[in-house]
């Protein structure tokens, strides 16, 4: 054998060597740490520290995000009820199908005595077929002819209601124009590595979801399952929620700390995931059972000493490829899914109010982060409208349990089954209630809107910038893929100049 011949292989088979040591080095590395997140504030950038105030009275948020329903299908025709004209008159009318001047055709309501419909196609492509650039005029052929239908006070009087009673906006879009997953994640996290219910991978890093700020800023949190668990849906796609364990915890533990007033800062109740079923409103279930699960969780906070200082923050995920006859908007160039509802319960709600502001899943963290004094999650965040409107701060309301009479008593969380909504089949008949405050007496207008948001105060952001987790697997693989190609490039390198030097 030549002398360059066996030159060439020995520095191969050094090559070989080395490669070998630094991968039998990497998994360590790879499994200790999140690798590929992005740059998140720190100590050092002093944002750390504890939060001894907030900027309002609300001590406590609680959210709850139901599933797959547009605005129009839940509140199309809020608040025409035939009961309305008899016992109150001049109700709100938020932006829904009674403003249309033109019908759509083949839009029809759900017929009474009948709770729930046909599960409309669902899918990134289905919804930007029904989108349709803005004309949403194209649902029976993306989401089929079952998306052209909504309720009305016949299945929704319950939740009518409690938007009757409090608050809610009319101009509150999903964040993203896609199924759940991507949606769930931009009410965590504030951004999404998922376009569609896919995965994971990718994750998102625990570092970069709003669990990380709450902690590094010392405010409270916890997140509420049926059983707890931090690999129930949606926190499976979030990557490191193992370290946060102690803070999943039960809807039992809930209550108990409600009523004790024990509840942390900052909480999400949990309709899904944790072996809870039928509580979630996802289509085909029964709506009614939803409306009597958040009745109750109303209620409990309502009968505990944590009503004066609270918030409710109820939404849904995404429309479920349900028809909505406004556009979705962009947010800082974004551009946002279909309409939702929103409604916020809260003793400094307004009554019968409707907020025009336009908000998103990620405005919820942006009140997070403007009542605890911390600075945007994100720049999305930053750029996400702040929900103040929908509060009167001048004035604390009695708390009213909702009571429908004997025979239709709201049962405890803890007990509630779902079955709950049996029992209370003639809902029509519950809506609408009394106004706890007349509504010549209120000291605000019931309508209005709001465009403050983060950056008019501080263009501070707690993380630079995001970036997903594609799990050890895949890193080690593309780890493996770039030393390989370097140690490819290397032989070619070595043999070219020993051959050319010849």
């Amino acid at each position: 054998m030549k002398k360059s011949s066996r030159y060439i292989l020995k520095t191969i088979s050094m090559l070989i060597i080395a490669l070998l040591v630094v991968l039998l080095m990497l998994p360590s590395a790879v499994f200790a740490t999140d690798r590929g997140v992005a740059s998140v504030a720190s100590a050092a950038d002093g944002v750390s520290g504890p939060a001894h105030t907030t900027r309002t009275p609300i001590k406590h948020i609680i959210t709850i995000m139901m599933e797959n329903h547009s605005f129009d299908n839940i509140f199309g025709k809020y608040p025409y009820s035939s009961n309305v004209s008899s016992r109150i008159m001049n109700l709100s009318v938020p932006n829904d199908l009674l403003n249309l001047s033109h019908f759509p055709s083949g839009l029809s309501p759900v017929a009474s005595g009948t709770f729930e419909t046909k599960d409309p196609n669902e899918g990134y492509g289905e919804y930007h077929t029904d989108w349709n650039n803005g004309l949403m005029n194209n649902f029976v052929n993306g989401s089929g002819q079952q998306s052209m239908s909504y309720f009305t006070a016949a299945q929704m009087g319950p939740e009518w209601d409690i938007a009757q009673q409090f608050a809610i906006g009319d101009n509150y879009f999903s964040s993203e124009l896609s199924e759940t997953l991507p949606n769930r994640l931009y009410s965590l996290a504030g951004f999404t590595p998922v376009k569609q219910d896919s995965g994971p991978p990718p994750y998102v890093p625990a570092s970069q979801t709003i669990f990380n700020e709450l902690s590094s800023y010392n405010v409270s949190w916890a997140y509420y399952f049926l059983h707890p668990s931090y690999t129930s849906y949606p926190l499976n796609s979030i990557h490191g929620m193992s370290k946060y364990s102690a803070n999943m915890q039960s809807w039992a533990n809930f209550t108990s700390q409600v009523h004790s007033g024990t509840l942390p800062s900052v909480t999400w109740l949990s309709d899904l995931g944790g072996g809870a079923s039928g509580f979630s409103q996802h289509p085909s279930d029964n709506v009614l059972t939803g409306e009597i699960w958040l009745l109750s969780v109303i209620n409990t906070l309502m009968q505990s000493p944590l009503w004066n200082s609270s918030a409710i923050f109820i939404t849904y995920d995404e429309g479920g490829g349900y028809y909505d006859h406004v556009p979705p908007p962009h947010v800082a160039g974004h551009q946002l899914g279909f309409r939702v509802p929103f409604i916020v319960v809260s003793p400094f709600a307004k009554e019968d109010y409707v907020s025009g502001t336009l908000l998103n899943h990620a405005s919820m963290l942006a009140f997070m982060d403007y009542n605890w004094n911390m600075p945007a999650l994100n720049r999305f965040v930053l750029d996400s409208n702040v929900p103040l409107d929908f509060f009167y701060f001048n004035q604390t309301r009695t708390p009213e349990p909702f009571n429908f009479g004997a025979g239709l008593q709201i049962p405890e969380l803890t007990s509630i089954t779902a079955s709950a909504g049996n029992g209370y089949s003639n809902v029509s008949s519950l809506y609408p209630v009394l106004p706890q405050i007349s509504y010549h007496s209120l000291p605000y207008r019931r309508y209005g809107n709001s465009s403050f948001n983060l950056s008019q105060i501080n263009s501070d952001v707690f993380v630079k910038s995001n970036s997903s987790y594609n799990g050890p697997v895949a890193l080690y693989l593309s780890i493996v893929l770039g030393i390989t190609a370097i140690f490819i490039l290397a032989v070619v390198v070595i043999v070219k100049t020993r051959y050319s030097s010849k």
